[in-house]
């Protein structure tokens, strides 16, 4: 394997400072471009000649392969910006979540230019321009999405392949390699190729960890506000907990703790009486806990939301045999509109739509009788709390939120799961 001659390599060399050296005050478009966040990445790319791109192509391996023809020819920004969106594929591990949904020989294409549409922000908010990467407005899409959500738009979902399928074919034209979408091109090399330095899957992660720790920093030095790359740096850094399970624990939790409770009676017969037949002896039974539902009915809350949190809720009771005793719903919004004992939640009638004050649904659920022991209430947050906790009874708060929403601070007694879509 060959490799590219000093003078390439200079240029090469340029490029990667230029994008990462500092921009002085006032400086034009043309200028540095301050990514000193992507220092780590940028030098871990391995460069290796290729005629079989037109300008540049990268694999998983964090080796990227540069057409030797249009180095010598184009400009540091050009470089630059062509080394920044190889980067970006690499940095939001395109390649793996194209294999999470099948992407094929057939779909490649649909692929690219999803994940090119989901980068193209991060591009243009530092001045960068790279040939083929236009912003999704102009394929008709709305900016912000993930690139799953733009490959849904441009492929309508097509069925997986199957065993004949092609999987593995590489796609006819060589886009920005398999650091892309995962399918191996011929110009690329094995994965254990001696010749060139690769990263394995674990430096991978160490990289993308430590470019997302760098641009915290870099935002908080230069007084920045976070768009895409502060996304990519909080998935990075603090991956999303699934909430479903979370949600499910804390029920199972506050029902086990009742549970544990037995009482006495002589309506059933104690298993150790024929030890003792002059004597009765009274039998113990397990009480199944008293569980009441306060549902914000404000118009504030998100109805997609709420139903998959209530059918959550409802799973974990019904496994624990709760649901057939049933559970109490009181719908709620600045008052309380209905209480209504049904054994599944969602088969409530719910109605409010005003404004939100759930200190009356859970006081109404602590005057219940019998007390509940568990009440789990299901709101943005955007509510009133009282100022201490029901007496003998656990309150789990269910917030709910669509994803990038803030929510707000709930009581210390309250245990609190985030629920978002």
């Amino acid at each position: 394997m060959s490799a590219l001659n000093p003078g390439l390599l200079d240029r090469l060399a340029a490029a990667k400072l230029w994008l990462i050296s500092a921009r002085p005050v006032g400086a034009r478009d043309g200028g540095p471009r301050g990514l000193a966040y992507l220092a780590t990445a940028l030098y871990a790319l391995a460069p290796v000649p290729c005629h079989e791109v037109a300008t540049t192509a990268v694999d998983e391996y964090w080796r990227i392969y540069l057409n030797p023809d249009w180095l010598a020819t184009a400009d540091v920004s050009q470089v630059g910006a062509e080394l920044t969106h190889a980067l970006w594929h690499l940095l939001h591990d395109h390649a793996a979540r194209a294999r999470d949904l099948r992407v094929d020989a057939t779909s490649a294409l649909s692929w690219h230019a999803a994940a090119d549409a989901a980068i193209s922000g991060t591009l243009e908010d530092s001045g960068l321009h790279p040939d083929g990467v236009p912003p999704p407005q102009t394929l008709g899409m709305p900016p912000g999405r993930s690139a799953e959500e733009y490959f849904a738009l441009l492929s309508r979902l097509p069925a997986a392949a199957g065993p004949d399928g092609g999987r593995d074919d590489p796609p006819a034209d060589p886009g920005c390699g398999s650091g892309c979408d995962g399918l191996p091109r011929g110009f690329e090399l094995p994965a254990d190729a001696a010749a060139v330095a690769h990263v394995d899957r674990f430096g991978a992660t160490e990289i993308r960890r430590r470019v997302a720790i760098e641009y915290r920093q870099h935002v908080t030095s230069r007084g920045l506000t976070p768009g895409d790359v502060g996304r990519w740096s909080e998935r990075i850094l603090e991956p999303r907990v699934a909430w479903e399970p979370l949600l499910s624990r804390a029920v199972r939790r506050a029902v086990a703790w009742r549970n544990g409770n037995t009482e006495y009676t002589y309506r059933r017969p104690s298993r150790r009486a024929a030890a003792t037949p002059r004597v009765v002896l009274p039998g113990t039974h397990r009480p199944l806990p008293g569980v009441a539902m306060v549902i914000d009915t404000s118009g504030s809350v998100d109805d997609a939301l709420l139903g998959r949190a209530l059918g959550e809720v409802d799973g974990a009771l019904r496994g624990l045999g709760v649901s057939d005793a049933g559970v109490t719903v009181l719908a709620c919004d600045a008052a309380v509109h209905a209480v209504k004992r049904v054994r599944r939640a969602r088969d409530a009638a719910l109605a409010g739509g005003g404004g939100t004050d759930l200190r009356h649904g859970i006081s109404a659920a602590a005057a219940l009788r019998p007390r509940p022991e568990m009440i789990v209430v299901f709101t943005d947050g955007y509510t009133p709390w009282p100022a201490t906790p029901p007496p003998g009874s656990a309150v789990i708060a269910a917030l709910l939120a669509r994803e990038g929403q803030p929510m707000p601070a709930t009581p210390a007694w309250v245990t609190r799961v985030e629920c978002r879509l």
